[in-house]
């Protein structure tokens, strides 16, 4: 190192400042430079700390839709922090479980749309706010390339990825998708309709400071140049679909092509095609001319009749032209505003439209592949998927969207737009991921898979040895890992024997996984000898000793417009149903009036060490209501957000019409915990 350089270096660490990014490449001289540029931000984590640092949550299945043959692809419906998801799909892809229909592993069409992170309002279709991307500047960027990051290794080498963004922050994720995936994996960029234009008098616009936003980018990028696409094409212009005469000769300069024609030789310049077939086109225009003597046929209709293929060339003048095909479609390129970017379809705010995810999947993927969507909002992508016969996987950290895309798959049309006849969606499977069922999910379980279940929730690493006699299942952080029987008693008493067989072979610790209920001492760890037995309690979420993030859990919108907010949740916990006292009555003198839930008391249900405070019943998200319940899954008619019900009273209103015999009613808190109700018309007395 400069000697000027060290002693600048040491003044700053003496005055206790921050270490400029320019010394990077000067303290790290062994790293390859992976790039010609790249974005720096402080809180930019290296990529395989992410890959490695990132927890991964098993899926436990909660509900099947459609006969789910065992051993077969099923599509998949996930509900959980997608960071965490993306981590156990990995998994699942590197076992072999994630395969397309030919047998190739691994995603072949990733498409997301996130919440841009601008803090911008967007509304809903009803004019209410929507939603709030939260997480803003460094933040946003470092929270999507996360993700980028696992998208890339969960796709097929073949694969894609679309990602649509918008104007604030476009150029920050373009830069960081050329580094992720390579700047020479960068396929294209498209422009998408946005919204409508503003309209209105001109006179209503003199004071305005800006330019109305009309597009979206999305950008197309590809694991490795070798990718799927398929020609789009799209409905050709109204001058596109008649038939024109156009100039033979173009400006480019091959010598090949300046032969002479009808009498004109060029001496610079080239013809449009060789001499070969320009002659072949020639001589078909002078057979139309002929037969057109006889039929008075236009040189379109003769077209037609001969088959649509022929071509034709003349000379006008001094000039040669060749007609120019009329066309119902065309090739697209990179402008997309023939289409609508977004449609109201459900009621979900920012719902893209079909017809744009249908242009998406159709090129950059065949039928039988999987296709993949992380933020998937109200579903359009495996709405579309499941229209084009590709498999399908979605995810999203909000039950109410969940909710709305079970709604959707079941209610799905043929047609592009929910147009046609009803389809019946190919089977799949909803699953939680980071929030599970308590502990009659983990009765239903064998050893076997009770014993991976473990292993997962901690990030430990499945290997089996014994020590002195004793059978260890796993390893984590370079420590034995015993998984506790799920029937026994983990007592201190336990620990001192433990400690007896193993303490002499152990280093410093081990790590044993039980469920809480067995668990019969408060503490973290008991320490003998200097040796940590540190107890992983499930549904312990996460042991502060162990992980460097604290837990969080992905909170649920108690109003409408945070409705997508960018928050990650770490580690996992399970699902305690809230509290919850209401009364149940119908208003109204008419024949159907109006059903009343008042809720009177919510309280979650929290087994943590640093349980949330909640005043009154602000711990209440939403209250979803299906008013003709089947009995085999929940259908939501209607949906109702804390504020809305505070608002009025702390009362859920709705309709008494078209009520069947069973209504389902599902209390919603903002852990992500419900609570789910039947009730009957006659428990909804008059007031």
């Amino acid at each position: 190192m400069d000697p000027k350089i060290r002693k600048q270096l040491i003044k700053i660490l003496e005055e206790g400042k921050e270490i400029p990014a320019s010394f990077k490449d000067i303290l790290f001289p062994g790293e390859e430079k992976k790039m010609e540029y790249e974005l720096v931000y402080g809180i930019k984590q290296r990529e395989e700390d992410i890959l490695a640092d990132t927890w991964s949550v098993p899926f436990q299945p909660v509900k099947q839709f459609g006969n789910v043959k065992k051993g077969e692809w099923h599509n998949k419906l996930i509900f959980g922090d997608n960071l965490q998801a993306l981590k156990h799909l990995l998994k699942l892809k590197e076992q072999g479980k994630l395969k397309n229909e030919n047998g190739t592993d691994g995603v072949r069409l990733v498409y997301i749309d996130p919440p841009f992170g601008t803090g911008d309002i967007y509304d809903a279709r009803s004019g209410a706010p929507a939603y709030s991307a939260k997480l803003q500047g460094a933040a946003f960027i470092e929270f999507l390339r996360k993700r980028l990051i696992f998208l890339r290794e969960l796709l097929a080498d073949n694969g894609s990825i679309y990602v649509r963004i918008d104007y604030h922050f476009g150029h920050y994720i373009k830069v960081i998708m050329d580094e992720v995936f390579g700047k020479e994996n960068f396929r294209n960029e498209f422009i998408v309709r946005r919204g409508s234009p503003k309209a209105g008098l001109i006179e209503q616009f003199e004071k305005i400071k800006s330019v109305g936003v009309a597009y979206d980018n999305i950008y197309w990028y590809s694991k490795k140049p070798e990718t799927v696409f398929n020609k789009i094409l799209k409905e050709a212009e109204p001058h596109q679909k008649i038939g024109k005469w156009s100039s033979f000769k173009k400006i480019y300069d091959r010598p090949k092509l300046r032969y002479e024609l009808l009498g004109i030789k060029l001496k610079s310049g080239q013809w449009m095609w060789n001499k070969e077939r320009a002659l072949r086109a020639v001589e078909n225009y002078k057979k139309y001319l002929e037969e057109a003597k006889k039929t008075g046929e236009t040189l379109e209709e003769y077209w037609e009749r001969t088959g649509k293929k022929l071509e034709f060339v003349r000379r006008h003048g001094n000039n040669l032209q060749y007609w120019v095909k009329p066309r119902e479609f065309v090739l697209t390129d990179n402008n997309w505003l023939d289409i609508p970017g977004y449609s109201h379809i459900t009621d979900y705010p920012t719902e893209n439209s079909e017809q744009l995810l249908e242009r998406i999947i159709a090129s950059g993927s065949d039928p039988g592949d999987i296709v993949l969507d992380c933020f998937a909002g109200s579903g359009t992508t495996g709405a579309v998927a499941e229209k084009l016969r590709r498999r399908w996987i979605m995810c999203d950290v909000s039950k109410f969207a969940i909710y709305t895309m079970i709604k959707r798959m079941l209610s799905l049309k043929e047609g592009i737009g929910q147009k046609g006849k009803a389809l019946k969606p190919k089977p799949f499977v909803l699953y939680n991921a980071g929030l599970y069922f308590d502990g009659e999910y983990l009765k239903g379980l064998d050893d076997g898979e009770y014993k991976k279940f473990a292993l997962e929730l901690f990030q430990a690493e499945e290997k089996e040895q014994i020590i002195n006699g004793f059978k260890l299942e796993g390893v984590l952080m370079n420590a034995p890992v015993h998984i506790f029987p799920r029937d026994g008693a983990l007592t201190e008493e336990y620990i001192d024997d433990l400690h007896r067989t193993l303490g002499e072979f152990l280093k410093d610790r081990m790590f044993i996984i039980a469920p809480l209920n067995r668990v019969y001492f408060l503490q973290d760890y008991i320490e003998k000898d200097g040796v940590r037995y540190y107890v992983l309690r499930i549904p312990y979420s996460v042991i502060d000793e162990l992980h460097k993030n604290q837990f969080s859990r992905p909170l649920q919108p108690a109003t409408s417009k945070d409705i997508n907010q960018l928050i990650e949740a770490i580690g996992f916990d399970f699902i305690y149903p809230p509290e919850v006292e209401a009364k149940y009555y119908r208003t109204g003198k008419t024949l159907f009036g109006e059903l009343v839930i008042e809720i009177k008391k919510f309280v979650p249900v929290q087994r943590s060490k640093k349980p949330i405070e909640f005043k009154n019943r602000e711990a209440l998200s939403m209250v979803l209501i299906d008013k003709n319940y089947n009995g085999r899954y929940f259908d939501m008619d209607y949906y109702f957000f804390r504020d809305q019900i505070e608002k009025d009273k702390w009362k859920v209103k709705f309709s008494a019409d078209k009520v069947g015999d069973k209504i389902a009613i599902i209390y919603l808190d903002v852990l992500g915990n419900e609570r789910f109700e039947v009730k009957s018309i006659k428990d909804f007395k008059r007031n």
